[in-house]
C-alpha cells in the first residue's frame, strides 16, 4: 500500500473553504439522527461528533483513542444509510469544506477537497474550474468522503474513474495517511473503506484528477435521448442533462424520505446468464468485460408489477422501482427493511437472482 503524507501548506493560497459557515466542533449525546439520514428516521445516537477542521479533529482523537474501541459509525448526509433502531454508539460527522487546485498538468487538473463537501456542489465547482468528467454524477446525494467509500456512479461513470488519491486518518496508529487510486481496491459500489479499511479509517480529503479537455460521456440512452440529434455538447449541458432526467425519476430526499436506489444491479457469471436469458428473452442488461453480466435491478423489480406496493408506512416510489421510500412520513427504519425483504423474495421467485442492499441496513 503506498502512504505518504501531504503537505498542507504546499497549497494553502489555493485551498480555500467552499462555504464561508463556521460550524466548530460539536460534541453532542442523546442526539436525534432524523435530519443525518434522507430516509428521515426518527432514532437517537448515543453520542454525537461533528468537526469541520480536520486537524483539531485529529487532536481530539489522539487525545481520545479509547473511544474508538467502542461502537462508531462515520456518516457523510445519510444518504446511504437506513437506521432501524437506535445507535447505541457514538456518529463522527466530518463537516470540512475545504477544497483546491493542488497542481496541474497540460491535460489534467487535480482538485483537492475535504470529506465534508456535498458532492453535487464539489461537481458544480469542478466545472466551474475547468475539470470535467464527473458531471455525469451530478445531483448524487452525499458527500466527498462518501463518493469514495461507496464508488458512487451513474450514466457510465464511476467515482474511481477519476480519483488520484485518498487522505485518511487510521485508526490503527492515529496518523494522517495517504491511499492511491490504485490501492482502493475500486470496484461495483464497493472500495478498501468498506472492507480491509472497514472501522479503520476516517476519510478526510480525495483529490480528484479531471480533464481540462471536454469530452462528453454520452453512453447511457437516457442522455442520447435527451438531446438533438447533432446538438453541439459541452459538460454543462451533459450535467443540466443528468440533474433534468434524475429530478424526473427520482423522489426529493428534501420532500419524501427515500435513500436513491436502495438495491445494486446484481452481477452475475455467464452460465447463470445463458439460463435466465432462455426463460426471459426480455431481460435487461448490461454486458460485462469479465464475461460476466450486469442486470437491471429496477426492470427486475417493475416486472414483478411491484412499483406503488406499499407496506405499512414505506412503499416502492411509483417511478422508479429500485426506490424505496417514506411514504407517511413516519414510517421505521425496520418497515422500510421488510418491504425490501419482499422484493427481494418476489425477484427472487420470479428471476432466481439474488438483489443486494446497496443502502446499509443499521
Amino acid at each position: 500500500m503506498t502512504k505518504m503524507f501531504i503537505q498542507k501548506q504546499n497549497y494553502s493560497k489555493l485551498y480555500v473553504s467552499l462555504h464561508k459557515t463556521v460550524i466548530k466542533m460539536k460534541d453532542i449525546r442523546n442526539y436525534c439522527l432524523k435530519e443525518h439520514n434522507t430516509f428521515k428516521i426518527d432514532v437517537l445516537a448515543d453520542r454525537f461528533i461533528s468537526f469541520d477542521d480536520s486537524s483539531e479533529f485529529i487532536q481530539f482523537a489522539q487525545g481520545n483513542n479509547a473511544l474508538f474501541n467502542n461502537k462508531f459509525l462515520i456518516t457523510g448526509e445519510g444518504s446511504n444509510l437506513l437506521f432501524t433502531k437506535d445507535f447505541n454508539g457514538t456518529i463522527i460527522h466530518p463537516e470540512t469544506k475545504a477544497i483546491g487546485v493542488v497542481r496541474e498538468s497540460s491535460d489534467y487538473i487535480y482538485i483537492k477537497a475535504e470529506a465534508g463537501i456535498n458532492w453535487d456542489d464539489f461537481v458544480a465547482d469542478t466545472i466551474s474550474r475547468g475539470g470535467f468528467g464527473l458531471e455525469n454524477l451530478s445531483l448524487i446525494p452525499g458527500t466527498v468522503g462518501a463518493s469514495v467509500v461507496q464508488n458512487i456512479g451513474a450514466y457510465g461513470a464511476e467515482a474511481a474513474d477519476f480519483v488520484d488519491s485518498v487522505d485518511y486518518f487510521c485508526l490503527s496508529d492515529f496518523k494522517v495517511k495517504t491511499i492511491s487510486k490504485n490501492d482502493c481496491d475500486f470496484a461495483y459500489r464497493n472500495s478498501i473503506f468498506k472492507n480491509e479499511l472497514k472501522g479503520k479509517a476516517i476519510v478526510l480529503s480525495v483529490v480528484y484528477r479531471l480533464s481540462k479537455n471536454a469530452v462528453c460521456n454520452t453512453s447511457y440512452a437516457d442522455i442520447q435521448n435527451y438531446f438533438k440529434a447533432g446538438e453541439e455538447l459541452n459538460p454543462s449541458k451533459i450535467r443540466k442533462a443528468v440533474i433534468d432526467i434524475r429530478e424526473n425519476k427520482l423522489p426529493d430526499h428534501k420532500k419524501i424520505g427515500n435513500a436513491g436506489s436502495f438495491f445494486k444491479n446484481p452481477i452475475i457469471e455467464k452460465q447463470q446468464f445463458v439460463e435466465l436469458i432462455k426463460k426471459c428473452p426480455d431481460l435487461r442488461y448490461y454486458e460485462l468485460p469479465d464475461d460476466r453480466y450486469k442486470l437491471a435491478a429496477g426492470w427486475m423489480i417493475d416486472q414483478c408489477n411491484l412499483k406503488g406496493y406499499e407496506h405499512k408506512g414505506a412503499a416502492i416510489h411509483e417511478n422508479q422501482a429500485l426506490v424505496l421510500i417514506n411514504k407517511s412520513g413516519k414510517t421505521t427504519g425496520d418497515e422500510v427493511s421488510e418491504l425490501a425483504e419482499i422484493v427481494h423474495a418476489k425477484v427472487f421467485q420470479k428471476y432466481g437472482v439474488e438483489l443486494e442492499p446497496e443502502v446499509i441496513i443499521l
